[in-house]
């Protein structure tokens, strides 16, 4: 495949403004028809801001008593300390109290009121009221303590889309979710979207590089690059993991802020092509318990993976991960080939107005489900498959405890 460009197609007004370039160190930014430009000569090399502890305040899922987890979806802290998490498998929202103890189950499977068929996203809005977002019954669930207050109906959305997070005033921010496989074009646009639930109203707000297109013949890049999209204080935010860019538009669309810097292009090698046959491998096997002879294994590994060949002349994604935290920040986490096993251990922050706050240093096998108030919430997914829940502080650097 020839290597494509890397250029971010922007509004006309933002490419006649021309910003100074600055120094590694430095930062320029500025207002341009009302857009916010932060834009650095390089990667930033700037000291971490906070460290996880070094041992987590709890795990919990692993002892012979603990609920058992089968598969860790998604999670939210409450602020009483603990936390709902929403069991994929089981089908079940499981509270836990602020030392990690077990606080009984908020629902789970069936067709009435609350109950659920699977869940998408979990979002806390403030003390104890939690939103859930039912993709198999096709509405938004919110719960008050453990009482339904309130179910909006979403079959009208054709499923088509996904929730991220409310804006300021109430409105669920949304993206794209599915798409078929053979268009055309070079990238699949994927669309921002904002839902009144009172009104019953979704508007399409903007659209971006989503889903890219291969167009050589035969086994396909496994480090394809992707749009990647959050919600974050109120806003969408978006980047393309080929490129270094980050963008913020409010909710009815406009752009309200960018971030650019130059990134070193890394091209993969046969040791990143390892660590993802190696983390496909670890994956594999425990979700293929019918399959019991060693050779028989290798035979259904070699199918899997003639799918897919290393192109070493098209660069490696910049990142694997981005998601917003409970304080606006904007966490991009570094590519790593074998991130489905491992989980994504660097994580690059930026705060709500573009500042780049450092790199952070993340537990591994651990996938971060929510981050409020110095707290992470977290998956840990043990050598065995096993998933636990567990909780971190976020401390200065140097702090006793810091990892």
């Amino acid at each position: 495949m020839k290597p494509r460009a890397a250029t971010y197609l922007l509004f006309s007004a933002l490419t006649a403004c021309q910003v100074d370039s600055t120094p590694v160190s430095e930062v320029s930014a500025r207002d341009s028809m009302g857009i916010r430009i932060v834009e650095y000569g390089a990667v930033p090399e700037l000291a971490t801001p906070f460290v996880f502890s070094s041992q987590s305040l709890y795990r919990y899922g692993a002892g012979a008593e603990d609920y058992a987890f089968q598969r860790i979806w998604r999670g939210v802290l409450l602020p009483d300390g603990g936390a709902a998490v929403a069991d994929a498998f089981n089908r079940e929202i499981v509270l836990t109290g602020p030392d990690g103890e077990f606080g009984g189950l908020l629902t789970g499977p069936g067709d009435g009121p609350g109950e659920l068929d699977l869940v998408r996203e979990l979002f806390s809005l403030g003390g104890d009221a939690l939103l859930v977002e039912d993709f198999g019954h096709a509405r938004f669930t919110i719960f008050v303590g453990d009482a339904v207050v309130r179910e909006v109906d979403t079959r009208f959305l054709n499923r088509g889309l996904r929730a991220l997070g409310l804006d300021s005033a109430g409105h669920m921010l949304m993206t794209s979710a599915f798409y078929r496989s053979g268009f055309p074009e070079p990238w699949l646009q994927g669309h921002m979207a904002r839902f009144d639930m009172d009104a019953g109203v979704v508007d399409t707000v903007a659209a971006y590089d989503w889903v890219s297109s291969s167009t050589r013949e035969g086994p396909i890049n496994p480090f394809m690059p992707g749009g990647m999209i959050t919600a974050s204080g109120g806003r969408f935010v978006y980047l393309r993991s080929d490129t270094p860019e980050v963008m913020w538009r409010n909710s009815d669309g406009t752009v309200d802020q960018i971030v650019r810097w130059d990134a070193e292009r890394i091209y993969p090698t046969e040791e990143h092509w390892a660590l993802y046959e190696s983390a496909s491998r670890a994956m594999l096997r425990p979700a293929n318990p019918h399959i019991q002879s060693e050779a028989e294994f290798e035979e259904f590994m070699r199918e899997i993976l003639a799918d897919y060949e290393l192109v070493p002349d098209e660069i490696l994604p910049l990142f694997s991960l981005l998601f917003g935290d409970r304080e606006g920040r904007v966490w991009m986490g570094h590519h790593a080939p074998d991130a489905r096993l491992n989980g994504v251990t660097r994580y690059s922050v930026l705060t709500p107005d573009g500042r780049w706050l450092g790199t952070v240093q993340a537990p591994p096998r651990t996938r971060i489900l929510d981050v409020a108030e110095g707290r992470v919430l977290g998956a840990f997914r043990d050598e065995m498959g096993v998933e636990s829940l567990v909780l971190y502080e976020l401390l200065p650097p140097g702090a006793v405890g810091g990892g």
